[in-house]
């Protein structure tokens, strides 16, 4: 067994991590944020002042001397139930003891700061899969990646802007949209879905109302978008796109479960270049255990001692 540990890094230490960051050139989990979290955790040593809002977020190195073997970013997910792993780089080309230590190490963490789960994705065939999975970390969802078709100018009925009131409603279209096999490992409940609508980090979300409740949501944030659909008829689905391709970004990404058969196939039908196959992966750090129902039984009467 590896005697190999990650700690956890105070922001003095993250904040020297900047310039070591050409040494750690593997990058075994590289996400959107991973450098932004790890330049504004370092930033909150510094005691300035006005700062943007950020979310909290754990540093966490394998030593190698005066250096580094690996490092690890995860941030808190709204709510507090989740964490997300935004990066981690290790400095050879592969070393499985070292992202086995980052692993554990930021399970015992997120643990210790009251999350149950953390989430990660990787590229699928990544080099480094078979040690994420002995990390903790199963994968329970593919994600297939888009390049967003140039926008068009259509109307953006039956879309409407998504309010606070509709974060219910968005909870209940994922239930009914997205198989219980995947709503079990990634959100069994409404706070663990706010943690994963977080790591979604959208900007701008669009509902679809209909008499059974809302029937479509798209989240548009910078560089990707996601899409919610229970109603998988043609016009929806080309309403779906158009909205997309009218606001994602110049090299915008549109990420697609592998349960969104229609809506993949629309993709490719408008002539959307495949990107990748990306594996969303969890760890759970916690055993839900809901509390039994009390329910009445049947007893028979007893007659008292006189």
């Amino acid at each position: 067994m590896s005697e190999l540990r990650a700690e956890p890094l105070s922001p003095i230490d993250a904040a020297t991590l900047w310039p070591q960051l050409g040494r750690l050139s593997t990058e075994v989990i590289a996400t959107r944020g991973g450098e932004n979290l790890l330049v504004t955790s370092g930033l909150a040593a510094t005691g300035l002042t006005h700062l943007p809002k950020m979310p909290r977020t754990s540093v966490l190195g394998v030593r190698r001397g005066l250096g580094y073997r690996g490092v690890c970013v995860a941030r808190e997910l709204s709510g507090g139930a989740a964490w997300e792993v935004d990066s981690l780089r290790i400095a050879r080309d592969k070393d499985d003891e070292t992202i086995i230590a980052l692993c554990d190490g930021v399970a015992e963490e997120i643990a210790r700061r009251g999350g149950r789960t953390a989430y990660l994705r990787f590229a699928e065939g990544s080099p480094h899969a078979q040690a994420l999975r002995r990390g903790g970390f199963m994968a329970y969802r593919i994600e297939h990646l888009y390049a967003v078709g140039a926008g068009s100018g259509a109307e953006e009925a039956p879309f409407r802007p998504a309010t606070r009131a509709d974060r219910h409603g968005v909870f209940r279209l994922y239930c009914r949209a997205v198989p219980e096999a995947v709503r079990r490992n990634e959100a069994p409940t409404q706070q663990d879905w706010r943690a994963v609508l977080d790591s979604f980090d959208t900007e701008r979300e669009y509902v679809v109302d209909s008499p059974e409740g809302l029937s479509a949501w798209v989240g548009i944030g910078e560089r990707e978008s996601y899409v919610m659909i229970d109603d998988s008829s043609a016009e929806l689905i080309d309403a779906t796109l158009d909205l997309v391709e009218r606001h994602a970004g110049r090299h915008g990404t549109l990420v697609i479960a592998e349960h969104q058969i229609s809506l993949e196939s629309a993709a490719a039908e408008r002539g959307y270049p495949q990107l990748g196959v990306r594996l969303m992966s969890a760890r759970r750090l916690a055993v839900l255990n809901p509390l039994k129902e009390v329910v009445p039984v049947a007893a028979e009467s007893m007659a008292l001692p006189q």
